[in-house]
């Protein structure tokens, strides 16, 4: 009884953000998007460009943490290959949802894809991302029902990981190759992408499986202690990478001589670069090397929410970091650094997609049975 009354309450919030987010959607269609995002000659990339960026990169962590089982052949993480694709699938549509919106029409998505640029690292990503939602689904359907050849499975395993890592460095591209950005431009982002984003879909993995596993049977159950130690030191080796390329990046940015760099300096004076360095990462790496700490169900949880809020963040910072210092003539005169917040539409389409995935996933741990083993709480 209490779990139901929890189930009606977590539905009604989550249709309140989804009644916000469908008014959101009638005014951009009606008002505009000139009305409804802060965007411009100077800052054309909004905070709809940086949730889709976080969206797709856990998409892409959490169909990693699923090969491990899938096409590498490590069996102790077969129990959470089900609710890894699952997240990995929903992620990626509140990915698209975000990306469709930006563009003022999804619709504009689809023309997008039949007038293809092959030269354009934006359209293979897309054209990336689409196939990989495809993959993704005939995957989790062939899981679900429990068909398909050994064989079949293989190969939209493998396919599925190629596909992740085509899409990952493709989208590291999109924004490496602009060169008129130098803090973009380069191939750190592509390595950076992928270092993190498998953080993001270890810490979607966790929270959702965590308040579910406390939900049904009070904790982690016994027989999957073992599993989510190792899944917790991998999480604390990659937290741990993500964190010293994070610093090595603003000290050589700050080290650098010239003018388009002054964005490096003034976002370290900020106090959402912190939340994201000491709050995101420094925090959560701390808890997951002490094992003490790592070993606990609510160390585990804790430092998912706080990785999974930083790299919110820093998706935000980094999407800003390439445009707030101006590039045109006549702002360079004035202003050395472009001031940006979004407008409350943009956050509101932004929890939307959030609002989405969540919801998705409610109804997936209801009808879908996520768990692919007998769980022994003894």
């Amino acid at each position: 009884m209490k779990t139901k009354k929890l189930y009606t309450l977590w539905i009604g919030f989550l249709g309140i953000f989804l009644a916000l987010g469908f008014y959101t959607v009638i005014r951009l269609y009606t008002k505009g998007s000139d009305t409804v995002f802060h965007a411009d000659d100077t800052i054309p990339w909004t905070l709809l460009i940086a949730s889709y960026v976080f969206f797709v990169l856990t998409s892409t962590g959490a169909t990693i943490v699923a090969s491990l089982s899938m096409v590498f052949g490590f069996s102790r993480f077969d129990p959470i290959v089900k609710r890894s694709l699952f997240i990995g699938l929903i992620a990626l549509i509140a990915g698209f949802i975000s990306m469709g919106l930006e563009l003022g029409d999804p619709l504009h998505m689809f023309y997008y894809f039949i007038s293809p640029n092959l030269k354009s690292p934006i359209w293979w990503m897309g054209a990336f991302y689409m196939s990989l939602l495809i993959i993704l689904s005939i995957k989790f359907w062939q899981i679900h029902k429990r068909i398909g050849s050994e064989k079949i499975k293989k190969i939209l395993s493998i396919s599925a990981l190629i596909l992740e890592i085509a899409a990952l460095t493709t989208l590291g591209s999109v924004f490496g190759f602009i060169e008129a950005r130098p803090t973009f431009f380069g191939e750190f982002i592509q390595v950076y992408f992928l270092f993190s984003s498998i953080i993001a879909g270890i810490s979607a993995i966790f929270f959702f499986s965590l308040i579910v596993y406390k939900l049904k049977y009070n904790g982690i159950p016994k027989s999957l202690t073992r599993m989510y130690e190792s899944l917790s030191k991998i999480f604390a080796a990659f937290i741990g990478i993500t964190l010293l390329f994070s610093i090595w990046r603003i000290l050589i940015g700050l080290y650098a001589n010239r003018p388009e760099f002054d964005a490096l300096s003034y976002m370290v004076e900020t106090w959402h670069y912190r939340i994201e360095i000491f709050i995101g990462l420094m925090v959560p790496f701390a808890i997951m090397i002490i094992p003490n700490f790592r070993k606990t169900f609510s160390g585990k949880l804790l430092a998912a929410i706080l990785v999974f809020v930083g790299l919110g963040i820093e998706r935000m910072n980094m999407v800003m970091l390439g445009q707030i210092h101006p590039i045109f003539p006549h702002f360079l005169e004035s202003e050395s650094i472009i001031s940006y917040f979004p407008t409350i539409w943009e956050w509101s389409i932004a929890m939307f997609s959030l609002t989405i995935m969540l919801f998705l996933y409610t109804l997936g741990e209801k009808y879908l049975d996520l768990e692919t083993h007998n769980v022994s709480t003894k």
